[in-house]
């Protein structure tokens, strides 16, 4: 891949800072939630997320961008006001609600970065990644279809012990 634009390389800065606002979003949520389902998928989730994160570190790189990076310049929304919700109050359907949100955000994030670039590489990438995201999506509106058979039942309710931790 040879240099590319400064604006093209501050698109996949963005992206990285997508990628990586979304799996701390993610590692909150799997703290929170005891359904060992909806951890099961939260865990595949926060691994997609580290790929995609690891694929756009890649472009970047072989674009010309410098690391560290020193600063994110994110015109998304504010994902730490996310962090801030009283997750212990929500419902699993409602958490699961929330991925959703976090995910169509980065899709369409993507698929605009898709339309704005000229180099095909990350045409290629931003596609992928927004086609992941879409995946993302199914997945998580199955899972709370699957929910919504169920009784709504406050995460703090929960007494499923979870493997592994004390």
């Amino acid at each position: 891949m040879t240099v590319l634009p400064n604006e093209v390389l501050h698109a996949l800065k963005m992206a990285m800072q997508n990628e990586s606002d979304t799996i701390r979003v993610y590692q909150h949520m799997f703290k929170k939630v005891k359904n060992s389902k909806t951890r099961q998928m939260l865990r595949h989730l926060i691994n997609e997320e580290h790929f995609h994160e690891q694929r756009i570190k890649e472009k970047y790189r072989e674009g010309g961008g410098q690391f560290p990076l020193n600063e994110w310049d994110s015109e998304l929304p504010n994902r730490e006001q996310l962090l801030d919700i009283e997750l212990e109050n929500l419902t699993v359907l409602e958490l699961i609600n929330l991925a959703m949100q976090v995910e169509k955000v980065s899709r369409d994030f993507y698929k605009v970065q898709y339309k704005r670039a000229a180099d095909v590489e990350v045409k290629l990438i931003f596609d992928w990644l927004a086609r992941q995201e879409e995946d993302h999506i199914k997945s998580l509106q199955q899972e709370y279809e699957s929910h919504q058979n169920y009784h709504e039942v406050r995460l703090s309710d929960l007494d499923e012990e979870v493997p592994g931790e004390v």
